[in-house]
């Protein structure tokens, strides 16, 4: 098995087990797709929007994930040290 298809197989295997943190960022690419098309709507130059609003999006998405993943870690912490006592 090469990187790709391991990578690939993770990304999806870690989709089913957390589907609806992945319906929650369906739901918020488009509400940014919303914004857009709002802020288009009053002259707001391009330029401008779609740089910031996909760096915000991408960036809370990655904390999300990893700040998720962080607390699981904790929590495993937590759970072994009360199996000790």
């Amino acid at each position: 098995m090469n990187r790709a298809s391991w990578i690939i197989r993770e990304v999806f295997k870690d989709a089913r087990k957390n589907y609806k943190w992945v319906l929650k960022g369906a739901g918020l690419a488009l509400a940014v797709i919303t914004t857009i098309k709002v802020l288009l709507f009053f002259n707001i130059d391009k330029a401008v929007i779609f740089p910031i609003l996909w760096l915000v999006f991408i960036l809370g998405m990655i904390w999300y994930w990893y700040s998720m993943g962080y607390d699981m870690e904790q929590k495993k912490i937590v759970d072994k040290l009360k199996e000790n006592e």
